[in-house]
């Protein structure tokens, strides 16, 4: 009985926090990366109590083929023209796909 309860109040917390997290999500289309090819950026931005999490993924135009993911701490906005800024900064950073 004692470890229903234990599992019960854990599964209670763990779903607090999932419920305390603002997550953000923000497409921006037809957007030109350093190295001059063109295509489409999406980007979560997830706030906790810990911290900030921004995952950044890169397609390429017109086939919106994949061309890496960068995730980073230190952006904890959430203005469109501020994450969008981040994520073209980033696109060197990126893990590449190609």
């Amino acid at each position: 009985m004692k470890r229903i309860i234990a599992t019960s109040v854990l599964g209670l917390i763990l779903l607090g926090s999932v419920f305390a997290a603002g997550v953000f999500k923000m497409t921006f289309p037809e957007v030109t990366y350093s190295d001059g090819r063109t295509g489409t950026i999406t980007v979560s931005v997830k706030t906790t109590k810990s911290g900030t999490l921004t995952v950044v993924d890169y397609y390429s135009s017109p086939n919106d083929k994949f061309l890496g993911e960068f995730q980073g701490t230190d952006n904890t906005s959430t203005d469109a023209v501020v994450v969008r800024d981040y994520a073209l900064f980033h696109f060197a950073d990126r893990t590449p796909q190609n």
